[in-house]
């Protein structure tokens, strides 16, 4: 292991309504298959993620697992990823593996 920290605090979380609007209207906005990110810099030091999964998405179960997927991704790949904060906005579609939204993740945030 090389000792880094696969932690996620409610820091890493953007959960303020103001938050997720400020990056909705200001961010930059990319696309790949079923994921939708807007990204924002911040100055905090350290990356952040919000998620938006709809209804249209799944029913209860389908929808949660795709949170856990993706908060997950995000978990494993913060490390890699800038300053900035992510809003991932799921459009419908089959659930993918963890590693899947890692790739997805990470494709979508390359400079």
């Amino acid at each position: 292991m090389d000792g880094t920290k696969y932690t996620f605090p409610r820091s890493h979380r953007i959960v303020l309504k103001q938050d997720f609007s400020d990056i909705f209207s200001l961010g930059i906005r990319r696309s790949a298959g079923a994921l939708l990110v807007h990204t924002k810099e911040n100055e905090l030091g350290h990356p952040r993620i919000g998620l938006a999964v709809p209804k249209r998405a799944g029913n209860a179960v389908i929808r949660n697992r795709i949170k856990r997927r993706c908060r997950e991704a995000f978990r494993l790949t913060q490390h890699q990823l800038p300053n900035v904060d992510v809003v991932l906005t799921v459009r419908p579609h089959e659930t993918l593996s963890t590693d899947g939204y890692v790739v997805a993740l990470v494709e979508l945030l390359k400079k």
